[in-house]
């Protein structure tokens, strides 16, 4: 089974501080299963909570992005104790979509992430299991339906797993944790436009916007409203 289950992933801008106009998406336990939930803030005033799924799965690990147009996307993995799999709905003017169900084709998978390319189509990276081992595969929105997933590295034999996704001056790039025999590293590739580079060693950069990230997303949390309670890492979104 998917190791990223043992594993939290943070989705936060670097501009949240507090103040400006913030999106909020979270995993809480209501009481029978983890469901998702949304809030957002607007004029340092935060907003209704709108319960996302209700449904049979354990809904976790929620992220969201957001396009020019202001359509918000938001994707996770629903658990339901045999089979992990990905859903997305999003948000226009009309509200919040049904949740739908991201067909992988693969065993398992998890721990989705999601950054808007070019025309505002989604990107999604994730965990997935083929029965055999834990790789990182991508698929992107071409107007009405996901594409068909791709594996972004070659086979191997160790676990691959908790990637993020991001636009990297205009080219997809995901960086994800891959054990060594020893510990999980981080490496990244990015999208030539034609295929997946071989993945790298993070950059010293990288690692630092990473870090900081995290360390946002930590003070983030302690000012989180009072009826906001998260299972895991919430993904946060500031504008």
């Amino acid at each position: 089974m998917l190791l990223a289950w043992f594993f939290l992933a943070c989705s936060v801008s670097a501009g949240s501080d507090g103040t400006g106009a913030t999106d909020l998406a979270w995993s809480e336990f209501d009481g029978q299963r983890f469901e998702i939930y949304f809030k957002a803030r607007r004029d340092s005033r935060w907003g209704e909570t709108v319960q996302i799924t209700n449904d049979q799965y354990n809904n976790m690990h929620p992220k969201l992005a957001v396009t020019d147009r202001g359509e918000v996307w938001l994707v996770w993995t629903g658990l339901d104790g045999q089979h992990n799999k990905l859903f997305f709905s999003r948000k226009n003017k009309g509200g919040w979509s049904f949740p739908r169900e991201i067909e992988t084709g693969l065993e398992s998978s998890i721990a989705p992430s999601i950054t808007i390319g070019s025309h505002g189509r989604p990107w999604i990276a994730w965990a997935g299991y083929n029965g055999k081992n834990d790789d990182i595969y991508v698929s992107r929105w071409d107007g009405r339906t996901w594409q068909k997933p791709v594996r972004i590295h070659p086979a191997n034999d160790v676990p691959d797993i908790l990637p993020e996704i991001t636009m990297d001056h205009g080219r997809p790039t995901v960086t994800w944790q891959r054990y060594d025999g020893d510990k999980y590293v981080y490496v990244s590739s990015v999208w030539t436009g034609k295929k997946w580079a071989a993945p790298k060693p993070e950059s010293p950069a990288r690692r630092r916007i990473r870090e900081k990230m995290v360390q946002k997303l930590k003070e983030f949390r302690a000012r989180l409203p009072e009826d906001v309670r998260p299972v895991g890492a919430p993904a946060v979104l500031s504008r």
